[in-house]
């Protein structure tokens, strides 16, 4: 795992060899992810013990999204009108500081505010970084370099995954929040090293005021809903994909459970998926972009996601003999679909963009996925109480149906032409 993870880490340094922001962007996320990683397992833990329960906590991770709905695309808007380095290094720094507030307070009221802060601005802030990574990717490379950055930094969360009970045993759960939003502010400090965005200077910038640029965000949400067919479909997509992986954090460690698995497999069981998909993305993004067209990878990848979400959905009725073993195979074998396909279909996202409107359209698109993540908690939760978690499982295959349905009608672009190292600004 951490030498492939190495392998990663080299591929991305030798592809942005001239591209010094891609390899800030990388290093930046990689030291946040490690923090991220450890502090993951006992988060729950700790909020569970100043009080907040399971209810609660899914309570505030739904309230947490709220707020993202609307401020996504007005800072994407806004950085497209002004620097999106400096959203990007702003909302970074805020989050870094929320990480130690934890410790701060003891009362479940205020742990949960902490918590949808922290919500709302990582949320928030997740376009706008996609959008950073678009402006510097050379346009003939952009699924590959999306690829080698997801899969190196999954591979580190990974990692960081494994350490984390290292970590607790000899620092303390808040020994560990203190470290985490250490490496926190180093990965935010790092950003200060990027160079400016070249989209100021490639694509025309807007002359109205940055409060008209905020206030008109939104309605040009809904009007590009209603006038654009291929934002419609990105939309559509973007929404139904999101609610179906909302699913599997929450309720696949309990259908292992429900299934037969022990505890103490159902940790290795979730994590080889998520280090399968890590190392096939890289293959994925080469994929893509060596064909020039992205839509035969997306809708075959999306298929692949329909049919191995369908059978996690059978192994509840599947006889008791199997039906364990039918769950850990199609988890597994998920993985497989879904690193092929997710970075051709977020270049494709990029691409219809229009330059001078990447971070808002991009901002507009986090919104379809900041309103699953308000409706997918509510919705597994009622239909795995009154038919099961198979039936749970059955809701998020019919959801990714509903993404393959709108990506296989859109229209895609052509290929964009090659954008050279040198566009990067000094």
């Amino acid at each position: 795992m951490i030498a492939a993870g190495v392998r990663a880490l080299r591929e991305m340094y030798v592809l942005t060899k001239e591209l010094r922001n891609l390899r800030v962007l990388t290093l930046s996320a990689a030291v946040s992810t490690l923090g991220g990683g450890m502090l993951d397992p006992v988060f729950p833990v700790y909020l569970e013990s100043r009080g907040l329960d399971l209810k609660t906590i899914g309570l505030v991770f739904t309230i947490g999204s709220i707020l993202p709905v609307f401020l996504q695309p007005t800072l994407g808007a806004l950085s497209d009108r002004f620097s999106r380095k400096g959203f990007v290094v702003s909302l970074s720094l805020l989050t870094s500081l929320l990480i130690p507030a934890f410790t701060l307070f003891s009362q479940p009221f205020a742990l949960a505010v902490v918590l949808a802060m922290k919500l709302m601005i990582s949320q928030s802030a997740a376009p706008l970084s996609s959008a950073l990574i678009a402006d510097f990717a050379p346009a003939n490379q952009r699924a590959t370099v999306f690829a080698l950055m997801d899969s190196a930094i999954n591979l580190v969360f990974v990692a960081a995954l494994a350490i984390s009970g290292v970590a607790v045993n000899l620092l303390s759960i808040q020994g560990v929040f203190y470290v985490s939003g250490g490496l926190f502010i180093v990965s935010s400090l790092t950003l200060f090293g990027l160079r400016e965005t070249p989209s100021r200077v490639l694509g025309p910038v807007s002359d109205r005021p940055g409060w008209a640029v905020a206030a008109m965000s939104m309605v040009s949400l809904v009007l590009d809903l209603k006038s654009s067919p291929s934002f419609l479909r990105l939309f559509v997509y973007q929404f139904c994909f999101a609610f179906g992986l909302n699913l599997f954090p929450v309720y696949l460690p309990l259908y292992a459970l429900k299934l037969g698995a022990s505890q103490a497999v159902v940790g290795p069981l979730l994590a080889s998926s998520w280090l399968l998909y890590a190392l096939v993305q890289p293959m994925g993004g080469r994929l893509s972009d060596r064909s020039g067209r992205r839509k035969g990878l997306i809708t075959a990848g999306l298929a692949g996601m329909v049919v191995f979400s369908l059978l996690l959905s059978l192994a509840s009725w599947a006889p008791q003999s199997i039906a364990l073993s039918l769950m850990a195979a199609a988890w597994m074998l998920l993985a497989l679909p879904d690193g092929l396909f997710r970075p051709s279909a977020m270049a494709l996202a990029v691409e219809c963009a229009p330059l001078e409107e990447r971070g808002r359209i991009l901002g507009s698109l986090g919104t379809a996925g900041s309103l699953a993540n308000m409706l997918a908690p509510l919705s597994y939760g009622l239909v795995a109480s009154r038919a099961g978690l198979g039936a749970a499982f059955l809701l998020c295959s019919g959801a990714f149906a509903l993404a393959l349905g709108a990506m296989a009608t859109l229209a895609e672009p052509a290929p964009a032409p090659f954008t050279p190292a040198s566009s990067e600004l000094g």
